[in-house]
C-alpha cells in the first residue's frame, strides 16, 4: 500500500463533499453556457450560416453599396462542399430606420464581387423596400438564380471578395456617384445618412430556417 492511497483513503468526509461540490459547479457551469453559446448561432447551426449583417447607417460616403469589404472568413468558404450552401437559399430580411426624406419607391439588391481565381459579380434580384422608417421586408432566393452581371459567374468553390446590398431608386438605378452613375438624378442628402439593419442568412438544401431571433431580431 502506497503513502499516496493510504492518504487518499483517510481523507475526511468534508473534505469529500467539498470536492465533489467543486466538481458538480464544474459541470453545470459548462452545460449551463453551452446552450446560450449555440443558441446565438442558430438552431440549425448545421445547415444554415449567417452572410452578411449591416446595421448601421448607409452614408453618403458610401456612395449607395453598403458593403462588406473584404468578406470575413466566418461568411466565406467553399460553398460546394457538404452541405453544399451553392445549391442553398438566401433568406433576406431590411429594417428601414431613418432616412432624410421618405423614399416609397425604393429598392434594395445584394451582390457577391469575386477576384480569384477570375473575375466574378452575381447579384439578386431587386426587391422593393419602401424607404420609409419602420419598413420591414423579408424575402428570399435562391443562390443558383443570382444574375451573372456581364456574364461573370462567381466560382462558389473560392472565397469572395467583398458582398453587400446596394440602394436603388423606384427605377431601380443605383442611387449612387460610382461608375458616373451621378446618383442615378436623385439627391443624395435625401437619401443619405440612412440607418438601416440588413441581414442575410443562408440556408443549404433541405435545410429549415431556424428564424430571425437567432440573428439579432
Amino acid at each position: 500500500m502506497t503513502e499516496q492511497t493510504t492518504m487518499r483513503r483517510a481523507m475526511p468526509s468534508w473534505a469529500k463533499a467539498i470536492s465533489l461540490a467543486m466538481a458538480l459547479v464544474i459541470l453545470f457551469g459548462v452545460a449551463l453556457t453551452v446552450p446560450a453559446g449555440l443558441q446565438a448561432q442558430g438552431t440549425g447551426q448545421a445547415d444554415e450560416k449567417l452572410v452578411f449583417n449591416w446595421n448601421q447607417p448607409v452614408l453618403k460616403a458610401h456612395s449607395g453599396f453598403a458593403q462588406e469589404k473584404p468578406t470575413i472568413a466566418a461568411h466565406n468558404g467553399n460553398w460546394t462542399v457538404p452541405p453544399n450552401f451553392a445549391n442553398g437559399t438566401l433568406y433576406f430580411r431590411a429594417r428601414v430606420i431613418s432616412i432624410p426624406k421618405n423614399q416609397p419607391g425604393m429598392k434594395l439588391g445584394f451582390c457577391f464581387w469575386q477576384q480569384k481565381p477570375q473575375w466574378g459579380e452575381e447579384c439578386s434580384k431587386n426587391v422593393p423596400v419602401a424607404g420609409v422608417p419602420g419598413t420591414d421586408a423579408t424575402w428570399t432566393q435562391t443562390l443558383s438564380s443570382l444574375n451573372a452581371i456581364n456574364g461573370d459567374h462567381i466560382n462558389w468553390a473560392h472565397d469572395r471578395w467583398k458582398q453587400g446590398f446596394v440602394v436603388r431608386n423606384a427605377r431601380g438605378k443605383p442611387v449612387s456617384n460610382k461608375l458616373n452613375f451621378n446618383w442615378s438624378g436623385e439627391n443624395p442628402a435625401n437619401w443619405y445618412p440612412m440607418n438601416i439593419h440588413y441581414t442575410v442568412v443562408l440556408v443549404a438544401p433541405g435545410g429549415s430556417f431556424s428564424g430571425w431571433q437567432n440573428y439579432g431580431w
